[in-house]
């Protein structure tokens, strides 16, 4: 697996438009990886990150990928290099249980209704939690089944917004996505688990830049 940054000029109208449209970062990257004959059967998580004044896209794939063409259109193509990859099991291969890990999370906190149903699937309407109290419960309701364990006052959410666009051929289809960045400290409470979840991503909308959980600096043992 591969771990991929490349900064993004926010200043270019482009660049702009296709922050405002993850439907657009996702074709996009996807273009990325059309030399990879398995690319359909792939999951590429991906996610916008802040930090400080500069604005960098992330990427997880099993292929390594080729930015050129993002560098070109959404970044900077003079940068030396346009792009950084890691390798990614480098850093799979030094989690343990009980390890205590900084983590950040961009993910779609929503919740299911049996009582109202969609008129086209049939199934239960989907519902965003809104609130910031809501959200952080919805992930420490997920944690013990990801792999990890949460202290309540060890993580917070640090950005939500609404994310609404248009898809289809004919773009008539709206898209709205509540999107929130959680960032705190986790405990790793099963290995393998734990690390499916940093591979698959955490909950849904992830073609859209969501469930990408990143982590960094292993307090109990790295001391980073």
């Amino acid at each position: 697996m591969f771990l991929s940054r490349i900064q993004l000029n926010a200043n270019l109208r482009d660049t702009m438009r296709a922050l405002s449209s993850p439907k657009i970062i996702h074709n996009t990257i996807v273009t990325s990886f059309l030399h990879s004959l398995d690319v359909d059967n792939e999951r590429i998580l991906w996610r916008v990150d802040y930090l400080g004044e500069k604005c960098f896209l992330l990427v997880l794939s099993a292929q390594q990928p080729d930015f050129k063409h993002i560098a070109e259109r959404f970044g900077y193509p003079r940068n030396e290099p346009q792009w950084e990859t890691k390798n990614y099991d480098l850093l799979l291969n030094r989690i343990n249980t009980g390890q205590v890990w900084r983590f950040r999370l961009r993910a779609n906190p929503v919740r299911s209704s049996s009582k109202e149903k969609d008129p086209i699937s049939g199934r239960g309407k989907v519902f965003a939690h809104v609130t910031t109290e809501q959200q952080k419960q919805w992930l420490l309701s997920r944690a013990k089944n990801c792999g990890f364990l949460l202290n309540e006052n060890e993580f917070d959410v640090v950005y939500t917004e609404w994310k609404k666009f248009n898809k289809g051929i004919d773009r008539s289809h709206e898209v709205s996505l509540r999107v929130s960045d959680f960032e705190g400290k986790l405990t790793i409470a099963d290995v393998e688990i734990f690390k499916k979840v940093l591979l698959s991503g955490l909950g849904r909308a992830k073609a859209y830049g969501c469930g990408m959980m990143t982590i960094a600096g292993c307090e109990s043992v790295c001391h980073e």
